[in-house]
């Protein structure tokens, strides 16, 4: 071996296992296994009927070279689990090895089970080389909400994304037929982050997903949607919806992640009034 070579950072590695369960009329945190700095500290209990909010921390609060989460979830039969984060996801610059950050996210739902993966947003840094998975697998029965928020850079302390790549992957899919599959390559400082036909120089995009295919709540969506468009103080939101196969698809781009996340929350509710017939209540930690 070369005494002169730099050494190879191999980072963490962290996994997280939970698993939901419908137990006296309410959803019960039933398995929660973790290795490495990841983990769940309480279920928390804000809404009527008895859904369970988890929130994802993770001590270090962001992944440098070579780092791995991965993150499993099962939601049984009638139960109701939503899964957070308590603040924004980090990646941060990697290394001269130029080793991947990693995140995993599996989740299955099983029949007439409600599953939602709804993270804040991540922050992907200048120079990090970010590879980001997630897999959801539904039942028949089974209904799902989720979302996906990415800042590229640090537009609030000027840092722009010139350097690095992103892998994302998205796919969703019911009794392991795809309803959904997407995947993105963005390299810093490439066309696509300035060309029209890309993200036309956004830094932030964000995709949020929903089982519904119901023509009203579509509409109800779209107007939203075109209210929320425009100029904010954090500057130009754009934001469509669309209908898929039993799926409904929301799309947004703006220069933060700030807009979008307000437009995603108050999306989601209508959402959940609509599949639930209640008012949903926000996990308290979005709004500190």
């Amino acid at each position: 071996m070369n005494a002169c070579a730099t050494p190879v950072n191999a980072g963490w590695s962290a996994n997280l296992g939970l698993e939901f369960q419908y137990k006296h009329n309410r959803t019960v945190l039933a398995r929660n296994r973790h290795e490495g700095p990841l983990r769940v500290q309480r279920a928390f209990y804000p809404e009527s009927l008895g859904q369970c909010h988890v929130y994802l921390l993770h001590p270090p609060g962001g992944i440098v070279a070579g780092d791995s989460l991965s993150i499993q979830a099962k939601v049984g039969s009638q139960a109701h689990g939503l899964l957070t984060t308590p603040s924004a996801g980090r990646v941060y610059k990697s290394n001269q090895q130029r080793l991947a950050q990693t995140q995993t996210v599996e989740i299955e739902v099983e029949p007439h089970g409600f599953g939602e993966w709804l993270p804040q947003e991540n922050i992907v840094f200048n120079n990090a080389q970010a590879i980001n998975r997630t897999k959801v697998n539904l039942a028949r029965d089974a209904r799902f909400i989720g979302w996906e928020i990415t800042c590229l850079g640090r537009p609030a302390a000027q840092e722009v994304f010139e350097q690095g790549m992103i892998t994302q992957s998205f796919e969703l899919y019911r009794e392991n037929r795809p309803l959904l599959l997407e995947k993105n390559l963005i390299k810093g400082g490439s066309e696509l982050m300035q060309a029209r036909w890309g993200l036309n120089g956004s830094k932030a995009m964000a995709t949020l997903v929903c089982t519904v295919n119901d023509a009203t709540l579509l509409e109800s969506t779209k107007a939203q949607c075109e209210a929320f468009c425009g100029t904010t103080s954090h500057g130009e939101l754009i934001i469509e919806a669309t209908q898929l196969p039993q799926l409904l698809v929301v799309r947004a781009f703006a220069h933060q992640a700030e807009p979008i996340k307000n437009a995603f929350i108050d999306i989601w509710k209508r959402m959940r009034l609509h599949m639930l017939n209640t008012h949903a209540v926000a996990p308290r930690i979005w709004y500190t």
